[in-house]
């Protein structure tokens, strides 16, 4: 169940477009087959909600319907809710892929949006979660630990041209640098030794320490793979140069950032927060490093040989062209079938 996503350079564009794309290449065809678009962006919205109820009515009995979650916008949510209604009368059955959980990024207190959301997620059949640190956060929150299960990485399609990254002191930072988004970046002076290419909008270079960083500017996400440059990527959230500071340095706790399937993809080994739910799936597959804070980055590489390097790269390009061919995803939502096949009535 597909929605007209509009394209832009944000990452939470980019992964819900190709979730789609890989839903329909596993045999799912979209309900909203024709988008009527119109200048009026309410009109456009009255326009999603009539056709999506209109394809809900007419959906044969017993299907299967997969979707991204949360639906954000006024008029996904009206679907959705209709969506809701329908799916006993019509035994549907319901695949979720998760992409964020709001009352988790947004530290929202709200025991009532709390349980909004998890009864919107106990509808479904089957749902396709980021990692087993979510896995675990959703079970204690009281979702059947049986109909859970573990996407492990984030796609991230892509026509990959990039030699990957090169041996070296040099960090890629790539998304949002609003300063406001990004606050450890007007930091990054007091870090030894290495350096930070920067990549995507908001950028201001009064924000940021020019001896430090470098702008190269800011692209869609489906040519950026093949245009960054450096040695890892980088993955921080936090507020500060210590990692987990602040709502959205928290949420790395649970979540898969996207951006890390964006340099793994491209070929750059990774660094993430050492509490990072992430934190393993890099380290058992010798994907990159993981550190506490950033005054560690210089100390991390400077341990590390050339060879060690060119190895890890060898494992950055096995795990990256499965990410950029869709196979973390197609094979949760074999899982998620299966579930749904074992469940049946």
């Amino acid at each position: 169940m597909d929605f007209s996503i509009p394209i832009d350079q944000t990452a939470g564009a980019k992964a819900k477009i190709d979730s789609d794309t890989i839903f329909k290449a596993s045999g799912y065809k979209s309900l909203f087959s024709h988008h009527i678009q119109t200048n009026k962006v309410y009109i456009n919205k009255i326009l999603n909600i009539i056709l999506g109820i209109i394809s809900l009515t007419f959906i044969k009995k017993g299907s299967v319907i997969t979707t991204n979650y949360p639906p954000n916008l006024i008029d996904k949510k009206i679907v959705w809710s209709y969506l809701y209604k329908i799916k006993r009368i019509k035994k549907i059955k319901l695949i979720i892929l998760i992409h964020d959980l709001d009352f988790i990024r947004n530290n929202d207190n709200d025991s009532n949006q709390e349980k909004k959301y998890i009864e919107q997620l106990d509808v479904a059949d089957a749902i396709i979660v980021h990692n087993t640190k979510m896995i675990d956060l959703l079970v204690e929150k009281g979702l059947s630990k049986d109909k859970l299960i573990d996407l492990k990485i984030f796609d991230y399609l892509a026509d990959i041209r990039s030699s990957g990254g090169s041996y070296g002191n040099k960090f890629i930072v790539a998304g949002n640098l609003d300063i406001q988004k990004s606050q450890y970046l007007s930091k990054i002076s007091k870090i030894d030794g290495v350096y930070f290419n920067l990549y995507g909008p908001g950028y201001n270079q009064n924000d940021y320490d020019n001896d430090k960083s470098k702008y190269y500017g800011s692209f869609p996400s489906e040519s950026i793979p093949n245009v960054i440059q450096g040695s890892y990527g980088l993955v921080w959230d936090s507020e500060d140069l210590q990692g987990g500071v602040g709502p959205y340095g928290d949420y790395q706790r649970y979540n898969n950032p996207h951006k890390t399937s964006l340099y793994l993809a491209a070929g750059f080994p990774v660094v993430v927060w050492k509490k990072a739910a992430l934190a393993p799936f890099i380290v058992e597959n010798n994907l990159g490093f993981v550190v506490d804070n950033l005054y560690e980055l210089h100390s991390k590489i400077e341990k590390l040989s050339e060879d060690e390097y060119n190895r890890m790269k060898l494992n950055v390009k096995e795990i990256g062209q499965k990410i950029y061919s869709g196979y973390f995803l197609n094979e949760a939502l074999k899982k998620a079938e299966t579930v749904i096949e074992e469940n049946k009535l």
